[in-house]
């Protein structure tokens, strides 16, 4: 249970890595790059496309998306952290990231 409960967290902390690149690269449009590798769409587009459908997140130009989902990734690991805490610690000393 508690390496599920690991390999949750550290799940957790690569898809937050991932959306934060993703954003990033999502501002380089400002200046006429588009550069989106596909496997960041692979990964983060079934999630946006999800939340997507539950609530309207875009207000005007701006998409709030990433924003729901990393709000999601922080209460997961609240809930994680809830199970069993002893887990938290473990996971503190191998953090990769």
């Amino acid at each position: 249970m508690n390496t599920i409960l690991i390999a949750i967290l550290l799940l957790t902390d690569v898809i937050k890595y991932i959306i934060i690149f993703d954003i990033i690269l999502s501002w380089l449009t400002l200046f006429w790059l588009k550069s989106r590798p596909k496997f960041i769409a692979d990964i983060i587009d079934p999630m946006y496309n999800f939340i997507k459908k539950i609530i309207p997140t875009t207000f005007w130009p701006m998409d709030f998306t990433p924003i729901i989902i990393l709000i999601i990734l922080i209460f997961l690991k609240w809930l994680v952290y809830s199970i069993d805490p002893a887990v938290w610690e473990y996971y503190l000393n191998i953090k990769i990231f």
